[in-house]
């Protein structure tokens, strides 16, 4: 018996939207992410990094008729963000369940954040000699993620924006309120940085599940607790730190009609991230709005993060 791998390689930006559209041909939902840097960048510690998307499928399901389905998936989204073809390779069964784990290469983000494989102990790696200068230093935050997650792995680029904001903004005994915790990569950066108190919100059950397995993973289950729910279900105490990386419209609408600047404290800021440049004009008006006022911008191609410092 062997195993088809269908990989494809494409970009941070492109990453999940892929794995999300190959998850439902894939055994057991698994989809892989697999971090390759950025072979246009000598640096190391570049943002813009190389992503392979990869699915396995037993002997059984390799057909022609699928093929040709999931080279029709990824052609449709290739008209609306470069996609390429995907690559087709037969494994034996003894390779393939860790096939994909051999150019897996942990990332960092800013100067303190680094991701590590789930199956990698960084403390084993450090004193094992593993690590080079490029590789976990003295100080460092280290997230443990699982890179076979399609989502909040840290490869989209308005994780990696917030990511750089909390790296600058947290202080230790800091709070924090994430809206839309997702995988709790956010709550998680934000603990390991030192803040005290977090609380995370999001509407969908399957993401309160990660979040809280993830955090307990990282062993910080004690500092962030996770609910079901939206904006309007948390009452409006003032924050050191809120932060928000949904989409544009929605973060609109929290600030518009959700009183989101509300739960930010006097000297607290608000991250905004998962905007689109062209929508970036009406997240700005949206701020101005509500009395905040925009303190620093990112920019990665056209997705935009803002710190908001309240009015």
């Amino acid at each position: 018996m062997y195993w088809l791998e269908v990989s494809v390689i494409t970009d941070g930006e492109g990453a999940e939207a892929v794995a999300e559209a190959l998850r439902p041909f894939a055994h057991d939902d698994g989809v892989v992410l697999e971090q390759l840097g950025d072979e246009s960048d000598p640096d190391p510690d570049a943002l813009e990094t190389a992503v392979t998307v990869k699915i396995y499928l037993p002997e059984e399901d390799d057909t022609p008729e699928l093929r040709r389905r999931l080279e029709e998936v990824l052609y449709h989204m290739g008209r609306l963000y470069p996609i390429p073809p995907p690559t087709f390779r037969q494994l034996e069964e003894r390779d393939w369940a860790n096939a994909w784990k051999e150019h897996y290469r942990p990332f960092r983000i800013g100067k303190r954040i680094w991701i590590q494989p789930s199956w990698i102990d960084a403390e084993t790696a450090v004193s094992d000699g593993v690590s080079s200068q490029d590789g976990i230093r003295p100080g460092d935050v280290v997230l443990t993620l699982d890179p076979g997650m399609a989502f909040g792995t840290g490869l989209h680029p308005t994780t990696q924006m917030c990511l750089l904001a909390l790296e600058k903004l947290v202080q230790p005994g800091m709070t924090m309120l994430d809206v839309g915790i997702g995988s709790a990569i956010l709550s998680i950066a934000a603990a390991k940085l030192g803040a005290s108190s977090l609380l995370g919100i999001d509407t969908d059950t399957l993401a309160v599940q990660a979040s809280t397995e993830n955090a307990a993973i990282n062993g910080v289950a004690d500092r962030i607790a996770v609910r079901q729910g939206t904006l309007d279900t948390v009452p409006k105490q003032k924050w050191d730190i809120v932060v928000v990386n949904i989409l544009a419209p929605v973060i609109i609408g929290l600030l518009e009609r959700d009183g989101l600047i509300d739960y930010v404290g006097e000297n607290g800021r608000l991250i905004l991230s998962g905007i689109i440049e062209e929508q970036a004009g009406a997240v700005e008006t949206a701020v101005a709005a509500v009395g905040g006022q925009i303190i620093e911008k990112f920019q990665v191609r056209d997705w935009m993060a803002y710190v908001v410092r309240p009015g």
